[in-house]
């Protein structure tokens, strides 16, 4: 995505490019109804909200988690804009079970709605597409994006709330600070374990991968237990236990995906209202209202932690494999031969020493094989250095077809290259250097008629090291070209005489 475009123009850059994913990312394998998508999401939105009800501040106005305005946003950020008669419709419905006004219910339900509607245009643009937080800071807008969408819901609620009952000044903003808080906390929890799933991934889970979340989730699960159930807390209370869970999210941040780390969120974050609906654990204290306002500050802690942890994790991995993949190729560059692609003679050299060592150290023969192209000189001069050049490229694709997995060929320089034939018999090589020559003999046309010349030198029988078999593998190229080029000379000695002659 540009990041010269302003935001609405990336919303609907976002929006087309995400039509076309929506169903792959759902993993949908027939198509569902727009109205059976509807009807779903309703129902979904109604059932999240009775539960979340059971918390609800009384008279029952406002929850200190509401689960559904994650619900909403994830739906909108998946099915698009066009699903908002979902959230309208289950929003009425709960509303309509909690108000004795329809105007009011319904009027809190365009709350509900315009929320949704209005945190998925903002993740659109200043965020992209819905499933991955790429980076920290998409985590950092993802909150201060949440908790803005959700004064929304809070501020519409207001008026009606105020009306049909009456609320003094400090209860109306109790409620508002309350149905604020249980949004944003809902979205934050809720849309990103949604999102995470929602969206295919090529991922496996190895034996050792599953044994390693089962360990997780068991050794979380005691953890959280301890703490908010009838466990060690209840004997040393003046112990800030909660700090324990930390270590199990930062493990899930480094070891997990985001998947699961929003997966672990959502346990901790149940586990904990549960238990502090029950009247155990270090938030409960006071009333009811008091003990989950202040899990709602665990609850956020907790989450933000694991998604940006594992979000920079992952940023950083990416940089990691970037920087290697861009290592990598600097490598190539300094090994490879930019117009023919084959090695160059700086890796030739360093490739011949460790060779010879393993050739001794095996006591296997070892071949190396040196080429040069017959009067190429008047190609360049004749048809131009480019056409020289395309020379040079097939005669490169050529040798490529000749040698096997363990063989390497070289540009030597200029019109020069080197074969080098690992475990390689002196007959072998000299059969295999024939059908090199032989096979640029073949292309006249492709070729512009060159030829090539090859010498052929031996370990151990010819030299020892890398710098001699060099020079005898020359000593047999220049005997070629001397006896009349378009052949393959083996080294004969120290004479500088020419032995067999292959064709």
């Amino acid at each position: 995505m540009s990041r010269h475009l302003l935001p609405f123009e990336q919303a609907r850059r976002w929006t087309v490019d995400f039509a076309a994913r929506s169903a792959r990312a759902l993993a949908l394998d027939r198509p569902v109804p727009y109205l059976a998508r509807v009807v779903l999401l309703a129902a979904a939105y109604f059932s999240a909200a009775k539960l979340a009800l059971l918390v609800a501040i009384p008279p029952g106005y406002a929850t200190a988690v509401w689960p559904p305005s994650g619900i909403a946003l994830a739906s909108v950020l998946l099915l698009g804009n066009r699903i908002w008669p979902g959230i309208w419709l289950g929003a009425s419905l709960v509303n309509g079970t909690v108000q004795s006004s329809l105007v009011a219910a319904t009027l809190m339900a365009a709350g509900n709605t315009l929320e949704a509607l209005a945190g998925a245009a903002l993740v659109r643009a200043f965020i992209g597409l819905p499933g991955a937080f790429r980076r920290g800071e998409d985590v950092v807008k993802f909150v201060a994006i949440a908790a803005a969408s959700a004064t929304i819901a809070a501020t519409v609620a207001a008026g009606p709330l105020a009306f049909v009952h009456s609320l003094s000044s400090p209860e109306l903003l109790w409620n508002w600070w309350t149905w604020w808080l249980g949004d944003t906390v809902g979205i934050i929890v809720v849309a990103p374990l949604i999102l995470a799933w929602a969206v295919r991934t090529r991922a496996t889970w190895t034996p050792w991968k599953i044994a390693e979340g089962s360990l997780l989730v068991g050794l979380l699960s005691g953890v959280m237990y301890a703490i908010f159930g009838p466990g060690i807390a209840s004997y040393i209370p003046s112990l800030p236990l909660t700090f324990a869970i930390l270590p199990f999210i930062i493990w899930a941040a480094f070891r997990f995906r985001q998947r699961e780390v929003a997966t672990v969120n959502a346990l901790v974050c149940a586990m904990a209202v549960w238990f502090t609906l029950e009247g155990s654990g270090p938030f409960a204290q006071g009333s009811l209202n008091e003990s989950l306002l202040l899990l709602l500050a665990f609850m956020c802690t907790v989450v933000t932690t694991g998604l940006v942890l594992n979000a920079v994790i992952a940023d950083h991995g990416r940089a990691v494999e970037a920087a290697q993949r861009l290592l990598r190729e600097l490598r190539e560059q300094t090994i490879r031969d930019p117009l023919t692609s084959l090695y160059n003679r700086r890796f030739l050299q360093d490739y011949l020493e460790r060779e010879l060592i393993r050739a001794k150290r095996e006591r296997a023969p070892l071949a190396l094989i040196m080429m040069d192209l017959d009067r190429f000189k008047r190609i360049n001069d004749s048809a131009g250095h480019q056409a020289g050049d395309q020379v040079l490229v097939q005669v490169g694709a050529i040798l490529k077809r000749h040698v096997r997995g363990s063989d390497i060929a070289c540009r030597y320089g200029g019109e020069e290259f080197a074969v080098v034939f690992p475990k390689t018999t002196l007959e072998s090589a000299r059969r295999r250097s024939a059908e090199i020559c032989s096979a640029i003999r073949r292309e006249p046309d492709r070729l512009l008629g060159v030829t090539a010349s090859l010498g052929v030198a031996l370990c151990p029988a010819h030299a020892t090291d890398a710098e001699g078999l060099v020079r005898a593998a020359d000593h047999a190229l220049y005997e070629a070209k001397r006896a009349g080029r378009n052949q393959v000379r083996i080294f004969a000695g120290p004479s500088d005489r020419a032995g067999e002659t292959a064709e």
